[in-house]
C-alpha cells in the first residue's frame, strides 16, 4: 500500500478517539475475538488470514515500539520495516502459532504502554525520521499505531462474524 494511503487509512480509522485508550483496549479486544475465529480464514477486507493478522500485530508492536525508542534516543533516521517481508513472504505466518502471537502482542503492548505513560510532555514531540514518510513525532507514530489497531480489529470482527454466520 502506498505510504500516503497507509497514513490516511490509519488516521481516518482513529478519527477523534483517544490514541492511548485505543492502544490500551486492543489486547482485550484481540483476546475476546480469538476463540471466535478460524485462524485460517480471511476476508475481502484483507489479504491475510485471521492468524496472519495476529502474527502481523505482534511483529508491528516490535517495530513501532522500536521506532518510538529510536525517536526518544535521538536517532537520525528510524528503521523502517516492510510488513509483507516480515510476514507472509519470508516468515511464513501461516505456520506460526496465533496464540503465541497474541501472547507476545499483549506483553509487548503492555511494555510499550508503560513507556508511553511515562513520557514527559516534550517527549511526545521528539522525531523519528521515517525513510519513506519523513519526520514523524512520537505523538504521530502513536496515532498511526492506534489507527492500525482499529483497522485490523475491524477485519477480525468481520472474519468472526463470517465464521459465526457461515
Amino acid at each position: 500500500m502506498e505510504q500516503l494511503e497507509y497514513v490516511r487509512k490509519n488516521l481516518e480509522a482513529l478519527g477523534e478517539r483517544d490514541r492511548l485508550e485505543v492502544l490500551r483496549q486492543t489486547p482485550e479486544a484481540l483476546e475476546e475475538l480469538f476463540p471466535r475465529l478460524d485462524m485460517r480464514r480471511g476476508c475481502e477486507l484483507t489479504h491475510w488470514t485471521a492468524g496472519e493478522i495476529y502474527c502481523h500485530l505482534a511483529d508491528l508492536e516490535i517495530g513501532y515500539g522500536f521506532r518510538i525508542r529510536q525517536a526518544l534516543a535521538g536517532a537520525e533516521q528510524a528503521q523502517a520495516f516492510d510488513h509483507d517481508r516480515w510476514g507472509i513472504r519470508y516468515r511464513n505466518y501461516e505456520s506460526y502459532s496465533a496464540k503465541l502471537a497474541l501472547d507476545a502482542f499483549c506483553g509487548l503492548r503492555r511494555w510499550n504502554l508503560e513507556l508511553l505513560r511515562n513520557l514527559k510532555p516534550q517527549d511526545w514531540e521528539k522525531v523519528a525520521y521515517h525513510p519513506q514518510r519523513g519526520p514523524e513525532t512520537i505523538a504521530f507514530i502513536v496515532k498511526m499505531l492506534a489507527g492500525h489497531d482499529l483497522r485490523h480489529l475491524k477485519e477480525l470482527e468481520y472474519i468472526a462474524g463470517y465464521v459465526e454466520a457461515g
